[in-house]
C-alpha cells in the first residue's frame, strides 16, 4: 500500500494530471451534451421508457470512450516524464521491485480513469434524463451495465496501454503516438485489408464499440470483454519483464 501512495501523491501533484483530465473531461462532456441532445431529438415518439433509458446511456458513454486519448497520454506520460527527469531512479531506491512499482501505477491511474469516466458520465446521465424528460426514462435497463462495464473498461484500458508504452519506450512522445496508432490508426487502416475484419476483432476500439453498441456484435459480450481487457494486461506484462529486465542488466 506504501507503493500505491507514493504514486497517488506523486500523480496528483503532477500538472499534467489535471491538464490531461480537464481536458479530456471537459471535451467529452460537452460532446456528449452535443450528442445526447441530437440524438434524444430524433427519436420516436413511441419510444419506450426503457428504450429511453438505454438510449441515455448509450449516448453517454459514447461521450465517455472520447476521453480515453488524454488519459492515456496521462498514463505514458506518469512514466516517461520520469525517465526523462531522473525521478525513476529515486523512486527505484525507495521500491526495489520495479514491478512493484509499475502495479502502483497502474492501480492509480485505473482510479483516476474511472473517476474521470464518472465525471462524465453521472452529469451526462442527468442531462440526458432531463432532454428525454418526455419519454419518462425508466432508471437502469439490464442492458445499460454491460454498456457501463464496456466504456469504463475501454477508458482505463487506453490509460494503461499509454503506462505500459510509456514504461517499455520511455519517451512520451513516442508513445503517444504508438498509443494513436494502435487505438485509432489501425482500425482505420484494418478496413482496407482483405482480412480487417478479422484483425479488428482482436484490436481494442471493436470490442468496445460493440459493448456500448455501436458496432454488430460479432462476438459474444464476455469475448469482448476478454478481448478488450488482454489490451492492458499483456502490454503490461511485457512492461513489467522489460522493466525486470532492465534492473538486472544494469
Amino acid at each position: 500500500m506504501s507503493a500505491v501512495a507514493a504514486e497517488w501523491i506523486k500523480l496528483r501533484t503532477l500538472r499534467s494530471t489535471w491538464w490531461a483530465l480537464g481536458v479530456g473531461v471537459s471535451i467529452s462532456l460537452a460532446l456528449t451534451a452535443l450528442g445526447a441532445s441530437t440524438v434524444i431529438s430524433r427519436w420516436d415518439p413511441a419510444r419506450t421508457s426503457d428504450q429511453a433509458a438505454m438510449g441515455i446511456v448509450v449516448a453517454v458513454y459514447v461521450g465517455v470512450i472520447l476521453a480515453q486519448l488524454p488519459l492515456g497520454m496521462l498514463g505514458a506520460m506518469t512514466i516517461s516524464g520520469e525517465h526523462a527527469s531522473g525521478m525513476i531512479d529515486t523512486t527505484f531506491v525507495a521500491t526495489p521491485s520495479r514491478a512493484r512499482v509499475l502495479l502502483a501505477k497502474a492501480a492509480v491511474l485505473s482510479g483516476a480513469a474511472v473517476g474521470g469516466s464518472l465525471l462524465i458520465a453521472v452529469p451526462g446521465y442527468l442531462y440526458g434524463r432531463f432532454v428525454a424528460a418526455e419519454f419518462h426514462p425508466s432508471l437502469l435497463p439490464a442492458g445499460a451495465w454491460t454498456v457501463i462495464a464496456g466504456g469504463t473498461l475501454m477508458i482505463v484500458v487506453t490509460t494503461l496501454l499509454g503506462l505500459a508504452l510509456g514504461t517499455v519506450l520511455r519517451n512520451g512522445a513516442v508513445a503517444t503516438a504508438a498509443l494513436v496508432a494502435i487505438v485509432l490508426v489501425l482500425p482505420f487502416v484494418a478496413r482496407l485489408l482483405p482480412w480487417g475484419e478479422q484483425l479488428n476483432r482482436f484490436l481494442p476500439a471493436y470490442p468496445a464499440l460493440q459493448l456500448i453498441e455501436q458496432a454488430p456484435d460479432i462476438m459474444p459480450t464476455w469475448t469482448a470483454f476478454t478481448v478488450l481487457a488482454a489490451w492492458a494486461v499483456i502490454p503490461l506484462s511485457i512492461a513489467v519483464i522489460a522493466n525486470e529486465r532492465s534492473r538486472h542488466g544494469s
